[in-house]
């Protein structure tokens, strides 16, 4: 498998964020194009305001104007310097509807973890990329630096088509790692009392990608998957967790909790999702 053409969210609200330099480093580990999407969102909450916005609305788009001028210098500056071919997009909207759908539309896309307070109000655009994209996304921490080829990556796995997504697309990164542990918990198998799967295991078929891979059955609460998913990871020194993004509905996640909101919320390294 490759990775030719990587997506990363560009907030316009942040003159840099480290999530775009781990971007950029995928995309030259790869030799992929990065295109950069910075959304703008304000102007489209007064285009439908009741009341005409007027001159607020003209001094908004300016403003908007003026950001992505500078978004775009300090990208392709970026990108020129490591050799990286480049693409600068704009798109005005809130960034978790139009993160999704641009997902589609790339092998891979890169986003930053949620900064509450910081972010657009009422979204958070990581977790409704990760849950409706359709194709692989590796969500970032907002703090830290961290290396786009990880040699150490931790696989959630529970059988589920989700975290079966989730590591065809990780498959890339696999393939460069020296190693993967497999964390193994219930397996979600939709199966007739009585039935019998064959003795089939996900690590041989990891061994085709990767030389080392180390099996952990977990026998913790479903409650606390997400916990011992990030302890595990930095207990092995993990540079990567792969894991498919919720596994009951996401009423069900919002409500319960769940490993996925879990570790978005308190994610230490990037995290790789599938749906």
């Amino acid at each position: 498998m490759s990775i030719r053409d990587i997506l990363v969210h560009l907030k316009s609200h942040e003159d840099w964020s480290p999530h775009v330099d781990y971007a950029i480093g995928t995309a030259k580990a790869f030799s992929a194009r990065l295109r950069g999407l910075a959304t703008f969102h304000e102007v489209v909450v007064l285009r439908n305001l009741a009341v005409n916005a007027g001159k607020t609305l003209v001094d908004q788009a300016a403003r908007d104007a003026e950001a992505a001028r500078m978004l775009e210098a300090r990208f392709a500056k970026a990108c020129a310097a490591a050799g990286v071919e480049g693409v600068f997009t704009t798109a005005e909207g809130a960034a978790g509807e139009i993160m999704p759908w641009a997902a589609r539309l790339h092998d891979l896309t890169i986003i930053e973890q949620r900064q509450p307070g910081l972010d657009e109000l009422g979204f958070d655009a990581a977790e409704e990329t990760a849950l409706s994209a359709g194709r692989p996304v590796l969500i970032v921490p907002s703090h830290g630096q961290f290396d786009p080829s990880p040699d150490h990556i931790l696989l959630a796995w529970n059988g589920s088509h989700i975290a079966a997504s989730a590591l065809q697309g990780a498959l890339p990164f696999i393939e460069r790692a020296r190693k993967v542990t497999v964390c193994s918990g219930e397996l979600r198998l939709p199966l007739r009392a009585g039935s019998r799967v064959p003795p089939l295991r996900v690590a041989d078929g990891l061994r085709r990608h990767v030389a080392e891979v180390v099996e952990e059955k977990s026998d913790v609460g479903s409650a606390e998957v997400g916990k011992h998913l990030l302890e595990r990871a930095g207990a092995l020194g993990c540079g990567m967790i792969v894991m498919g993004a919720y596994g009951r509905s996401w009423f069900s996640e919002y409500v319960l909790g769940g490993a996925t909101r879990h570790v978005l919320r308190h994610m230490t390294v990037p995290v790789l999702t599938g749906h």
